[in-house]
């Protein structure tokens, strides 16, 4: 098949479009996350994630953290272009070459868990003013069930409205004022961290990521899928030292829990819970 002529920054989104098709038929896609979406590598340099549940958001999470997180600590991959066609997101992205955590070894690594759990306090640092995505979208991940948050963020106020509505089930409340909003990758599972080929560690796939109190990124590693005890609930340990999460940190991030459960009934089998 004849090569096509193309720019990442200039050609026509139908003319990316075919790109990507030919490159997915030629060469197959390298990654299938079974959440609505595939990463197919379209050159040396640039692959592309494909799929319905890729967003504007995402992508300017992921640029917003490319922008400000410190690459000595951890590398985010470029954001080249982002845009939508018949009903699918299409982001291209810097080609990260090197295995995932998923493909290494733990035990022959004693230093990735403290330096991810470095890597979450670095990303602890970077704060923003108004929960969620950044530049607004519905939230993604494991707290806001499979379906995703069904309501944007607009204030930290909006957002105890969206999480109590759920406590309120269980009889139970939260208020998230005082607690600064952090970026959060809110999806690190070993599949989305690669180990470089300079040893540095990069981490893919933003579609949950957002501005939430620190302790949400912690309280997440208790419902990554595919959840992996040896190097999550370690990384939970080190990363609660770490920061120094104090005791009302730790209750919230129990709620957060009690949040998901009811938003996965909702959404499953009992959608009258939050009407």
């Amino acid at each position: 098949m004849e090569a096509i002529a193309w720019n990442v920054h200039t050609s026509s989104e139908e003319l990316l479009v075919e790109v990507c098709k030919k490159a997915r038929k030629e060469n197959g896609h390298y990654s299938d996350y079974g959440r609505g979406y595939v990463m197919v590598k379209i050159s040396d340099g640039i692959a592309v994630k494909i799929g319905g549940l890729v967003t504007a958001s995402e992508a300017r999470t992921q640029e917003f953290a490319n922008k400000n997180a410190d690459p000595t600590i951890v590398h985010v991959p470029r954001v080249y272009r982002f845009f939508e066609w018949e009903g699918q997101g299409y982001l291209f992205t810097e080609y990260v070459q090197g295995p995932t955590l998923a493909q290494i070894y733990l035990d022959i690594r004693p230093d990735i868990i403290p330096r991810m759990a470095r890597i979450i306090e670095h990303l602890g640092q970077i704060q923003g003013q108004v929960p969620g995505p950044i530049g607004g979208g519905l939230a993604q991940g494991h707290i806001f069930g499979d379906d995703g948050a069904d309501v944007e963020f607009p204030s930290v106020p909006g957002f105890n409205a969206y999480l109590n509505k759920r406590l309120a089930v269980m009889k139970k409340s939260i208020d998230l004022t005082g607690h600064p909003l952090v970026l959060c990758h809110m999806d690190l599972c070993r599949r989305n961290v690669i180990l470089r080929d300079d040893d540095t560690i990069s981490l893919a796939n933003w579609n949950d990521a957002g501005l939430y109190p620190r302790f949400f990124e912690v309280g997440v590693l208790s419902y990554l899928n595919p959840w992996y005890g040896p190097f999550d609930i370690p990384l939970q340990e080190d990363a609660t030292t770490l920061l120094g999460l104090t005791e009302e940190e730790e209750r919230l991030m129990k709620l957060l829990g009690i949040v998901r459960s009811i938003n996965l009934r909702a959404q499953l089998c009992q959608p009258y819970l939050l009407r």
